[in-house]
């Protein structure tokens, strides 16, 4: 048998073992880091599964187990590896539950129950979860069932005020947060317009959920640039209305609403004013502020 020698103060030894114990007495190194410099070459093990994660050690005469625990049955039986494995064990489980011979554990349980609702709470904070769906189905036709149910299910749920006011708010916070709305050229050329008249402003203002274009602290006044068709303008496009300017009327009405109960002063400005007469609108600001 070879001789083993400490790198440090260079005793020689007979075994690993007996060096083991001269570096934990002498150098106060652990038998791991014994085993990992000498025996390992200074080269910590990891799974022999190839997933990345590091291994128990056991002793300085038994070194490091080989798979972390549980990970053996992927290189001995391909288990989570094998797709026809894993799609006979799951046409098995489904006919078992068909026939009654496999009971799942929410069997006959409502959403009532406190451990469905936690379980779906755990579902549902996965973060990756709606990724995993949306690659899943990515490129999957819908059938025509699956499209009326999705439809009914939107017609229930937006029918309901509570709900349309809570989307409104994650809407505003979203825009607010992500930076992803894209303004307008009117509402940009306003910017510049009122920056080249020394106003100081806040754009996308936010007054109870509701977004506005611009806001001046200084003279507590909100400004909205209405485009035509948007707010149909009715000296400009004529009757009737379509859905979308219906629902941006009645949304003007709201923000009329929000601004007077919050004692500011709001303005607004069509579209066809500030391309035509661009004069009246800056006597008019000017009047205002």
């Amino acid at each position: 048998m070879g001789k083993i020698e400490c790198e440090i103060c260079e005793k020689e030894f007979t075994s690993i073992l007996g060096l083991s114990k001269h570096n934990s007495q002498k150098h106060h190194m652990c038998a791991e880091e014994t085993y990992i410099e000498y025996e390992l070459k200074g080269i910590k093990p990891t799974c022999k599964c190839g997933c990345g994660e590091e291994v128990n050690f056991l002793s300085i005469k038994k070194g490091y187990v080989e798979f972390v625990r549980g990970h053996a049955s992927r290189i001995n039986n391909n288990w989570g590896h094998n797709l026809k494995a894993m799609e006979k064990s799951k046409e098995t489980q489904r006919l078992m539950h068909e026939s009654g011979d496999l009971k799942m554990w929410n069997d006959g349980l409502t959403i009532d129950d406190p451990r469905v609702r936690d379980n779906i709470d755990k579902v549902m904070a996965n973060p990756n979860r709606s990724k995993k769906i949306s690659d899943a189905l990515s490129d999957v036709p819908k059938s025509e069932e699956h499209k009326q149910k999705l439809s009914n299910i939107a017609n229930i749920r937006w029918s309901d005020p509570k709900e349309r006011e809570a989307q409104r708010f994650r809407r505003l916070k979203y825009f607010r947060t992500s930076q992803s709305r894209k303004r307008s050229k009117l509402e940009q050329f306003f910017d510049d317009l009122l920056t080249n008249m020394g106003i100081k402003f806040e754009s996308s203002y936010s007054v109870d959920g509701y977004l506005y274009d611009f806001y001046i602290s200084e003279y507590n006044t909100l400004i909205e640039v209405d485009g035509d068709w948007y707010h149909f303008n009715e000296n400009v496009h004529s009757l009737p209305l379509s859905p979308i300017q219906k629902n941006t009327i009645q949304n003007d009405k709201k923000k009329n609403k929000v601004a007077k109960s919050n004692n500011i002063t709001l303005l607004r400005f069509w579209e066809y004013d500030i391309n035509n007469n661009l004069d009246d609108v800056i006597t008019k600001l000017k009047e205002f502020l």
